[in-house]
């Protein structure tokens, strides 16, 4: 270390310069300094929090101001107004506005904003309840996958990745096998008593059978599938109930026994899928 301080040019002791390269009174200006800095900081984010919850809408001015910050911060700032919004369980149209203007505006992905799970949901419910219509999707599908063909005046109105799971016998093993209990009768000759293989232990499992998109449309139920994987289209018309769970939405179609199980990754998926088959059928009663 120097032997002075670079600050205030004052020679450091021999004992100061083994724990510091400025003299004390410096060293204690610049954690003044720092700690007002930090404390300007907080008071000007605070305030910012406020504007946006009071007017529940964010201007070019402070996403300008957000864009000086670490990510960290912005993604930490973005969830703090989400659950403000969201804290009488429904959101309002300028709530998600101004979430959704925070998003672009800041560059947050889906993925760090927890979009399919945190938003989807408002956007759908405020969509169907206050607007009577489903909100308009984006279908963006991966590479090397064919397009979807669809139906004359057919729409999308719901899109998620998903894996079909259906019941299949599962073989388990073998069970209740025994050697039994060997007899001598004489010499080189004996007898076995007891002794037989056992049985197959089956089981009715749901099991992986195809994966790709799960898709609503007015029309149907569709499983767009990745390569190599099987496709299912159910006609709504055909439909003979549907059943809600957290981790995917279970369909049965007329004039087939066993039902399909669509599992998805996102645990608000099959709610806002149970949403819009909801909404489709109560439209067709129209």
């Amino acid at each position: 270390m120097g032997r002075f301080c670079p600050d205030c040019g004052q020679q450091l002791t021999f004992f100061r310069k083994l724990t510091s390269s400025l003299c004390s009174d410096c060293e204690g200006n610049r954690i003044s300094k720092k700690n007002r800095e930090v404390a300007e900081l907080k008071a000007e984010r605070d305030a910012l929090y406020q504007e946006i919850i009071v007017k529940k809408e964010i201007d070019s001015d402070q996403i300008e101001w957000l864009k000086k910050q670490e990510k960290s911060e912005q993604i930490k700032l973005f969830f703090e107004i989400l659950s403000q919004f969201e804290s009488d369980k429904e959101m309002e149209k300028n709530e998600i506005e101004a979430l959704g203007k925070m998003q672009t505006g800041l560059g947050l992905t889906d993925d760090e904003i927890n979009f399919e799970d945190r938003l989807i949901p408002h956007i759908y419910t405020y969509s169907i309840k206050n607007e009577n219509t489903i909100p308009p999707v984006s279908l963006n599908i991966g590479e090397g996958m064919s397009n979807v063909i669809l139906k004359k005046n057919e729409e999308i109105k719901f899109v998620v990745q998903a894996k079909l799971k259906e019941p299949r016998i599962v073989k388990l093993g073998y069970e209740g096998g025994s050697h039994g209990v060997s007899i001598r009768l004489m010499k080189g000759v004996s007898y076995r008593v007891g002794a037989h293989r056992g049985h197959i232990r089956k089981e009715e499992q749901l099991v992986d059978t195809s994966s790709g998109y799960f898709m609503i449309t007015n029309k149907r139920i569709l499983l767009h599938p990745f390569p190599g994987r099987k496709s299912v289209s159910i006609p709504l018309e055909k439909m003979l109930s549907y059943n809600c769970f957290e981790n995917g939405i279970e369909i049965y179609k007329d004039g087939r026994e066993k039902g399909y199980f669509f599992q998805t990754k996102n645990k608000s998926s099959p709610e806002v899928a149970g949403m819009v088959l909801g909404f489709l059928f109560e439209q067709q009663k129209k």
